[in-house]
C-alpha cells in the first residue's frame, strides 16, 4: 500500500471510535441552530467553515438568547483560544511542511483530532529517544547511532516519520466528515428525537475520553486538576468566559509542573534523529 495512504487510513482508524461522541454533539448544534432561528443552509455552511463544535454551540445559544454580534463573536473567539495552545504543541512536528499543508492542518485542528495526533507524535518521540539512549549506552559511534535511529523509526512506524502529517490529515478528515453528516442529521431529524434519549450526555463523555488519553504525565494531571477547579470557580462568568479562564489556569499549572519535573522528552527525541530531519521538507511534499 502507498505509505501516504497507509498513514491516512491509520489516522481515520484511530479517530473513528471518538465519532460516537462527536455525532451527538453535532446533532445538538443542528437542533440548536434551528431553534435559534438560523436557516438550515446557513447552519450547515457554518459547520463547514467554522468547524469548531464548542464555539458553534455557544453561538447558537447566545443567538437564541438575543445576544448581539459583538458579544457572540467575542465569546466564540475567546473560547477558541485553546486552539493556540494546540497549535503551539504540534508546531514542532509540522513546521517543516509547506504552507498549504500547515494551513490545511490548522483548519482541521480540533480537540479530538489533536488528542489522537499528538499521542502518535509523542509515541514516536519516545521510541526515538529510547533508541538513542540504548545506542549511547552501547558505545556506538555517532554514525552508527544515526543509522540505527533511522532504522528504528522505519521499523516501528507504519511509514517514515516525515509522512505523519498524512496521519494527522486522516484524523481531521474523519472528524470533519462526521461533523458535517451529523449536523445535517440534526437539521433534518432533530425535532423527531425523543427528549428521553438525552443525547447531550454524549458531549461530556467525549471530552472525558480525550482527557484520560492525555493524563500519563504529571504536567497533564496538574493541568487537568487546576482546569477543573477553575471551571468550578469561574462558572458564574458570562458568555462562557469561565471556560477560557479555566483553560489558562490549567495551562499555567501544567507549565509550572513541567518546568519542575523537566517536562517530557520530546527535545531529546528531536535531537536523537538528526538524519531524519535532513531533507524532511522535500520528502513532505
Amino acid at each position: 500500500m502507498n505509505p501516504k495512504l497507509a498513514e491516512f487510513l491509520a489516522g481515520c482508524r484511530d479517530e473513528a471510535p471518538l465519532q460516537l461522541g462527536v455525532a451527538p454533539f453535532a446533532m445538538l448544534y443542528g437542533i440548536g441552530a434551528l431553534a435559534a432561528g438560523m436557516p438550515a443552509w446557513l447552519a450547515q455552511l457554518a459547520s463547514a467553515v467554522v468547524f469548531a463544535g464548542a464555539a458553534q454551540l455557544v453561538i447558537v445559544q447566545m443567538l437564541a438568547a438575543g445576544a448581539g454580534a459583538v458579544p457572540v463573536g467575542l465569546s466564540a473567539g475567546l473560547l477558541n483560544l485553546r486552539h493556540l495552545l494546540y497549535s503551539a504543541s504540534v508546531a514542532e512536528y509540522v513546521r517543516h511542511l509547506p504552507r498549504r499543508w500547515r494551513l490545511l492542518l490548522a483548519y482541521l485542528l480540533t480537540d479530538e483530532a489533536y488528542a489522537v495526533a499528538i499521542l502518535r507524535y509523542r509515541a514516536d518521540d519516545e521510541r526515538a529517544a529510547q533508541a538513542a539512549s540504548e545506542g549511547t549506552q552501547g558505545g556506538a559511534t555517532d554514525e552508527a547511532r544515526a543509522a540505527g535511529e533511522d532504522r528504528d523509526m522505519s521499523e516501528t512506524n507504519d511509514s517514515p516519520a516525515d509522512l505523519r502529517h498524512w496521519y494527522f490529515l486522516g484524523c481531521g478528515c474523519t472528524l470533519w466528515l462526521t461533523w458535517q453528516l451529523a449536523t445535517a442529521a440534526g437539521l433534518l431529524f432533530g425535532a423527531t428525537i425523543p427528549p428521553e434519549w438525552e443525547i447531550d450526555f454524549a458531549v461530556p463523555l467525549t471530552f472525558i475520553a480525550l482527557l484520560t488519553l492525555l493524563l500519563r504525565e504529571r504536567a497533564g494531571q496538574a493541568a487537568a486538576l487546576f482546569a477543573a477547579l477553575g471551571a468550578l470557580a469561574f462558572a458564574a462568568l458570562p458568555y462562557k468566559l469561565g471556560l477560557v479562564a479555566a483553560v489558562l489556569l490549567g495551562l499555567l499549572a501544567g507549565r509550572l509542573v513541567a518546568a519542575r519535573t523537566g517536562g517530557r522528552a520530546t527535545g531529546a527525541a528531536a535531537d536523537a534523529n538528526p538524519a531524519n530531519a535532513a531533507g524532511q521538507e522535500e520528502r513532505a511534499r
